[in-house]
């Protein structure tokens, strides 16, 4: 009889023990999803070292879905006297974790919008970059990212553009 309640009670305080092991990191990988909003400014200039640079501005948004993916949209303008747009769409890879920063990946597909003298013109782009997100506490955080954009009909480094940006965000 000792021993049918022993396995009894035992059962249930091995699946309490488990579930309070596992539940932090859960709940840990919990705070990781959902939406954040930035905004950011940057240093846009041709990669090959001749070219010229200009600054942009611009508003990110994402949607994490857990500890490593996220999908994030961009929209940055670019002032250059014309008015010109980046719209970009990525999917993101965090690869190194810390309580404090992540270092991740991004690339995807976008679209250089050119308007001048009355006509816009599309261009599909793709784009790569690399950056870290440092967290100034629960919520806040600064961006540090670098970013190439190239058009999609000449896919040649040297002809890029790289964004050098650094932004404020929110994870809500």
């Amino acid at each position: 009889m000792n021993r049918r309640i022993h396995q009894v009670c035992t059962i249930p305080a091995l699946a309490a023990l488990a579930f309070l092991a596992f539940a932090p990191s859960a709940s840990a990988q919990e705070e990781n999803r959902g939406p954040a909003i930035e905004v950011f400014g940057a240093h846009v200039r041709n990669i090959e070292s001749g070219g010229g640079s200009s600054q942009s501005y611009g508003l990110r948004g994402d949607y994490r879905f857990g500890q490593v993916w996220a999908l994030e949209g961009s929209v940055s303008h670019l002032n250059e006297g014309f008015t010109n747009w980046f719209g970009d769409l990525s999917a993101k890879a965090y690869f190194v974790h810390s309580n404090r920063f992540e270092i991740y990946g991004l690339a995807g597909p976008g679209l250089f919008r050119v308007s001048a003298f009355g006509e816009t013109s599309n261009q599909a782009t793709v784009h790569a970059g690399i950056g870290a997100q440092i967290y100034l506490g629960e919520r806040a955080y600064l961006r540090p990212e670098v970013r190439g954009h190239w058009a999609t009909n000449d896919l040649v480094f040297k002809d890029g553009l790289a964004d050098y940006a650094l932004g404020i965000g929110w994870r809500f």
